[in-house]
């Protein structure tokens, strides 16, 4: 299986303010405590979010054969994200799918959000609209 992990530019977690809590809090620079790492599982596909090599956080894809791939790359669509259960509430899912559309921009591909969540994200996120593909 082909796989390759991917820089989060300068996003890193922090632990939250109560040292009874084990998860970790997304933030965007400056945190100490666990480096993320996404990895790209292309025959899988699936995005998987590593935290201190854990997997927590995971998207799945697939590949649209369309027109609307273009000259720059292809067209994913997102049907499903999930974050641990003892890893939600903390800024996991935003990490993990900010990380992932930096990715599909990075290599010229476009998406389609099928995952509510992901819809939500670029709602929130209109940087990222111009990566929707119109399918």
């Amino acid at each position: 299986m082909c796989s390759s992990d991917l820089p989060l530019a300068s996003v890193t977690m922090d632990k939250p303010e109560s040292t009874d809590d084990p998860t970790a809090r997304a933030t965007d620079g400056g945190g100490h405590g666990p480096v993320p790492v996404l990895r790209r599982l292309d025959e899988a596909g699936r995005y998987e979010l590593d935290l201190d090599g854990v997997t927590v956080a995971h998207a799945t894809f697939h590949r649209l054969a369309t027109a609307a791939a273009g000259a720059n790359g292809g067209v994913i669509v997102i049907p499903h994200t999930e974050v641990d259960p003892a890893r939600r509430g903390h800024g996991i899912g935003a990490l993990l799918v900010g990380a992932v559309l930096d990715d599909v921009r990075r290599r010229g591909e476009r998406v389609v959000p099928r995952c509510w969540y992901v819809g939500q994200y670029l709602d929130e996120h209109p940087e990222h609209l111009d990566l929707v593909a119109t399918v």
